[in-house]
């Protein structure tokens, strides 16, 4: 497990640092406005497919408890109608960018198809394989990205959305030749028990995704109201320079959930996720320390002179991301255990936080608003997991604090990794 935690960081580090690379070419060559456009289609992506994992994140739950096959292709059916459901809810209450809601649709059906094979590959603790495949999804935005930037001199928002059509479109090919082994015992018959089931599970966990997402992106809609789109475009290079601090924790959180949902051991689940979610933290906390002490004038020089008020962003950002880190930590325990309703009635708060703050604060704070909104929401999120955390038998406040025994762990990862 130690293995694939290391390797499952390995792998969002550098899906991370290609992200950074194109936000460096994004706030440089389209500006504050073109990234917070940017910042708005992927945002609709996300959106759409909060609908269709409904049904598909529950693959990982159910990939040891139903025939994987069945929930293949109950889920392809459901991402399927999960876009015609976006189509019609965005013709009634229009909230896509207008000029690229057929992208937005096309897009998140094939990204669905991705996130479904890399749920399959997952539930069966496919570790590597899905690593590889969610860092040649990035690989490939940002090699076609540059082909079009630097060698066809296309420097706008189209081509962003061109890179992702090829991305997309090879991952989702080749992903498919890693799933197919897994793709047995197809019962039509039990489609119908199969979509209960992960309807059921999915419900909850989506919940409480939908409320997450709302926390973290909210702002967005907020932000362009009141400020602007530049004003959004500073508070996405904040947003996304400050979530590669999460590294860690969804490192972490990945296997994690895949471990735990597999075991079935509660007293297992609820030693590992404590000890992960300290590590997780000093990692974070680590690194938000490091992002803190560069100065100002260096985020400007490599984001762009439109980007001066981003170093005030992350400031204010920073308290949330370390909460983060843990809140993502406990909320896949939550999961994992089949608790979803604990991490919907967190998300549910932190959301309601958001809501106050955002509107209280970014009307005349703007992007600085923004992040300390989702500080205050991260917080609070955190204090009521922890809570419910403790309501559970032999779980006492002091395991939350540092222990002897976790630096076992540490141990023995660099017995593992580091040069002898």
């Amino acid at each position: 497990m130690i293995k694939n935690i290391v390797n499952t960081v390995g792998s969002k580090l550098g899906t991370s640092l290609i992200s950074f690379v194109l936000l460096l070419i994004y706030s440089n060559y389209l500006g504050a406005a073109g990234l917070g456009t940017i910042g708005l289609i992927v945002l609709s992506i996300t959106i759409v497919l909060l609908l269709s994992n409904l049904v598909n994140t529950s693959i990982i739950y159910f990939a040891s408890r139903h025939s994987t096959g069945n929930l293949f292709w109950v889920s392809y059916i459901w991402s399927l109608v999960s876009v015609g459901i976006a189509i019609i809810a965005n013709q009634i209450v229009p909230i896509f960018p207008e000029e690229y809601t057929n992208d937005i649709y096309i897009l998140s059906f094939m990204q669905s198809g991705i996130a479904i094979h890399l749920n399959v590959l997952l539930g069966k603790e496919k570790i590597k394989h899905y690593n590889i495949y969610s860092f040649l999804q990035s690989l490939l935005t940002l090699a076609f990205v540059c082909s079009f930037f630097f060698i066809q001199k296309n420097q706008d928002v189209e081509t962003f959305i061109n890179a992702l059509y090829i991305a997309y479109g090879i991952v989702l090919i080749l992903s498919s030749f890693n799933t197919i082994p897994y793709i047995e015992n197809v019962k039509p018959k039990d489609f119908k028990v199969v979509f209960t089931d992960a309807i059921k599970y999915g419900f909850y966990v989506q919940t409480a995704n939908i409320f997450q997402l709302l926390n973290y992106r909210i702002s967005y809609f907020i932000l362009d109201l009141y400020s602007g789109r530049a004003s959004l475009g500073i508070y996405t290079a904040g947003v996304q320079i400050s979530e590669a601090l999460l590294i860690p924790g969804k490192s972490i959180s990945t296997v994690q959930y895949a471990r735990i949902s597999a075991r079935k051991n509660e007293g297992y689940a609820q030693r590992i996720s404590i000890l992960f979610m300290k590590f997780s933290m000093l990692l974070t906390g680590f690194g938000t320390l490091i992002l803190l002490l560069l100065p100002s004038s260096f985020l400007v020089w490599i984001l762009g002179e439109s980007f001066a008020q981003v170093k005030l962003t992350i400031m204010a950002m920073s308290l949330g991301i370390v909460a983060l880190s843990a809140e993502i930590i406990l909320s896949h325990y939550f999961s994992g255990t089949g608790r979803q309703q604990k991490n919907s009635t967190s998300s549910l708060m932190g959301l309601i936080l958001t809501l106050i703050s955002a509107y209280l604060l970014i009307p005349k704070y703007g992007a600085i608003g923004a992040a300390l909104s989702s500080s205050i929401a991260f917080s609070g999120m955190l204090f009521y997991l922890v809570f419910q955390m403790l309501k559970h038998p032999g779980v006492k406040f002091s395991l939350f604090l540092p222990q002897k025994n976790d630096l076992k762990l540490v141990r023995r990862i660099l017995r593992l990794y580091l040069p002898k």
